[in-house]
């Protein structure tokens, strides 16, 4: 009877939510919604039945390196805040993402093809992430050591490092970013996701609760693009300098074109 359902709920185009600002087909850069990256889109499909979702920003070079600007500058300020003011914001992101498991879940059924029962158990598990990281940011300690001469002290401050890139795939379309922003964001980083291209929806929908959340305006950015333009995107925050840390789960292929990379810059 289950599976029916999914089956019936896939076979019915786009569902009905609670929230419909939670299906949203536009980068998510500096606290602004933008539509036509390089003036193009890319198709999203829903691959149990092949049909067209939406069309989804195609961002460029220009857009990914506005989302580095408007990150570089927001981190300054997201960490002069307080390890317990972080986490009251992303405590309050945990719980928009319970409440509105359903909608998320249809999301992510919609664009990826897992059952629907299964992506509820995602959206729950992805949450969780950011509840633990909450709680884990503010237990961010600095370390005593012992000198080896008498008039010194050792002491160690655990920093944010800056803007962090992250690159996740489509398998765990919400799971994965709050297991990777979860912890950037708690350290007092901001974050600039590229989501997989055959998965956006779930992280722009996230992306609208962090902000009504109150995570700040370019603190959590999000990059929609092609499979096409997804090189030229890579490449471009891996070149620059204000892009201090890098977080890639994906494909062995991929994973060695960006370490060649990385190692030739």
């Amino acid at each position: 009877m289950a599976a029916k359902k999914t089956l019936d709920f896939l076979s019915n185009g786009v569902p009905t939510f609670a929230r419909s600002q939670l299906l949203n087909n536009k980068a998510w850069i500096g606290g602004e919604w933008m539509l036509e990256g390089q003036g193009k889109t890319y198709p999203v499909i829903n691959p149990a039945n092949g049909q067209l979702i939406t069309h989804v920003t195609d961002v460029g070079i220009e857009e990914t390196k506005l989302a580095i600007t408007e990150a570089y500058t927001a981190q300054k300020k997201w960490a002069r805040l307080t390890a317990k003011e972080r986490s009251g914001v992303l405590r309050k992101w945990y719980d928009l993402m319970i409440k509105y498991k359903d909608d998320l879940a249809k999301i992510i059924t919609l664009e990826e093809g897992k059952p629907l029962v299964e992506s509820l158990t995602e959206v729950a598990y992805g949450a969780s992430f950011v509840e633990w990281f909450a709680e884990e940011g503010k237990r961010i300690y600095g370390d005593i050591i012992p000198s080896t001469v008498n008039d010194r002290k050792i002491f160690v401050l655990k920093q944010p490092v800056g803007v962090a890139a992250l690159i996740t795939p489509w398998n765990f379309p919400i799971a994965m970013v709050t297991r990777k922003a979860g912890a950037a964001l708690a350290a007092g980083c901001s974050v600039i996701l590229k989501p997989s291209e055959e998965t956006p929806l779930s992280a722009l929908a996230i992306a609208e609760l962090s902000h009504e959340a109150g995570i700040p305006r370019g603190v959590f950015n999000v990059l929609t693009c092609s499979r096409e333009t997804t090189p030229t995107i890579g490449q471009c925050l891996i070149n620059d300098d204000r892009v201090t840390k890098l977080s890639f789960t994906g494909s062995t292929a991929i994973g060695k074109m960006m370490s060649i990379s990385y190692f030739t810059y």
